[in-house]
């Protein structure tokens, strides 16, 4: 994580938490499935205000452009969000992205991981010494200049998290596993710096627990 991103997260950490790291996250790529990540529009958290920084505008129209030319928009409408045992079982044999209601844990993870926002905005999960902490940072849109606004988002204690894996063989994504059986996937650009914050990451090649 460059330095002056890592500057704006430690402004909203709890002083009582040590910092061991962080990754910037995004929604996994969307493939129309059922078992996809997408979250309903009404559960992903409005972050960072109105705050808007030079550019904002035009970053905004070429990213919907990009958005819309790679069909890579939220299709929540199709995802089958379950609890039902029978459906986990054929979703770890497909290797799906997303297992469980909205309202588990991988739900209010992936939620966390999909904010909205009328600025531009980095997502990043911090771990500390004893939470999983989502920080909203102000960008600017379709650039990487930082803004001033930042934002605390969920925060999960690390107990609730009970395995990571990688989806396919050098994959950027990224699956989550959680005690109540449930388990989400984000995408992670740097999944180097996510390999050594998380060392007992499955393979691709092991079986979703």
């Amino acid at each position: 994580m460059r330095p002056e991103l890592q500057e704006r997260v430690f402004t909203v950490l709890p002083g009582n938490e040590q910092f061991l790291g962080g990754v910037d996250v995004y929604r996994a790529m969307s493939s129309g499935k059922e078992d996809d990540a997408d979250m309903p529009l009404t559960r992903r958290p409005e972050v960072l205000g109105g705050h808007s920084m030079p550019g904002d505008k035009l970053g905004g129209l070429l990213s919907a452009f990009f958005s819309a030319a790679s069909y890579n928009e939220p299709r929540a409408d199709k995802v089958n969000a379950t609890g039902d045992p029978a459906v986990r079982g054929q979703r770890q044999k497909k290797n799906g992205l997303f297992f469980g209601e909205w309202e588990s844990l991988a739900g209010q993870w992936l939620a966390a991981g999909q904010p909205r926002s009328r600025c531009g905005v980095i997502t990043v999960l911090a771990l500390t010494s004893s939470h999983l902490r989502f920080v909203y940072v102000q960008r600017r849109r379709g650039g990487s200049r930082l803004g001033d606004a930042v934002e605390p988002g969920a925060a999960f204690h690390r107990s609730l998290l009970s395995w990571t894996r990688r989806t396919h063989n050098r994959s950027d994504s990224f699956q989550f596993g959680f005690t109540d059986a449930s388990w989400g996937t984000l995408t992670i650009p740097s999944s180097k710096e996510f390999l050594q914050l998380f060392p007992g990451t499955l393979t691709h090649k092991d079986p979703i627990p």
